[in-house]
């Protein structure tokens, strides 16, 4: 916590004379967190569903409304609450399991302006919040934190990264336990005409005290209806055993006042 406080006031220092950009920046549909943060008195909503199988046809997810709220606090703070939504899950054919996964309390902090040297930078902080039912949740306050980064290649391309460590906590032979693994992201994205945009990406874990990895490839559009209105959709492939061998979703993000 000692580290997260000295991190929030080093960004805070370093951010203060940055000026926030106008446009409609979602944090969705893309793993990939942008580094851009909600201006004060601005309340952003970012709302999806997403489905996923399983090498076997029988394993099957689904998950509706995944939900983040953003709100401006200060310049250059935001505040976040998200939610996994109502899950329903099909292990196997007619042994099915359904409830409310957990929500997330957070912060993001704008640091580093872009320059020649550095990328436009942001501390995304957070811990889980245990209100799912038992199939969905942990039952604890797992923290996390990301590096939320990101490059303006041209007018109409740009590169966010993220980098940053997640714990979850786990059944294990020793009991329940808090393991770690680190979290990637890389995503290209493409301003297209018309209010329309695309993106590719690469995303995934690695166990550090946690066994295993997972990484996955998508892409998806964008579509601007009003300057504070988009609507987004996407679909992936697993690059991992351990990853979905599929997925599909879309979504609704919308900040008020416009």
């Amino acid at each position: 916590m000692r580290l997260f406080k000295i991190l929030s006031a080093i960004f805070i220092f370093s951010g203060a004379s940055f000026l926030h950009a106008k446009d409609l920046v979602t944090d969705r549909p893309d793993a990939t967190e942008s580094s851009s943060v909600i201006e004060p008195g601005f309340f952003q909503t970012e709302i999806g569903w997403l489905y996923t199988r399983g090498d076997n046809p029988d394993l099957k997810r689904y998950e509706i409304p995944q939900t983040l709220v953003r709100i401006g606090l200060i310049e250059g703070i935001e505040l976040r609450l998200g939610w996994d939504g109502y899950i329903k899950e099909d292990p196997n054919a007619g042994n099915d399991t359904s409830g409310s996964g957990d929500g997330e309390l957070g912060v993001k902090i704008y640091g580093i302006k872009e320059n020649a040297y550095f990328p436009k930078i942001a501390l995304l902080s957070a811990i889980s919040l245990p209100w799912g039912d038992a199939a969905f949740s942990s039952d604890r306050t797992d923290p996390s934190f990301r590096f939320a980064m990101s490059h303006t290649l041209s007018e109409s391309l740009s590169l966010g990264y993220n980098l940053g460590v997640e714990w979850e906590t786990q059944d294990t032979e020793n009991g329940r336990s808090l393991l770690s693994s680190m979290i990637y992201t890389i995503a290209l994205g493409l301003d297209l005409t018309g209010g329309w945009g695309a993106y590719i990406e690469l995303f995934g874990d690695e166990g550090l005290s946690a066994n295993g990895s997972s990484h996955s490839f998508d892409g998806g559009l964008t579509y601007l209806i009003q300057e504070n209105l988009q609507l987004d959709a996407l679909v992936g492939i697993g690059l991992s055993d351990s990853a979905d061998d599929w997925f599909v979703g879309s979504g609704i993000s919308y900040r008020f006042p416009n």
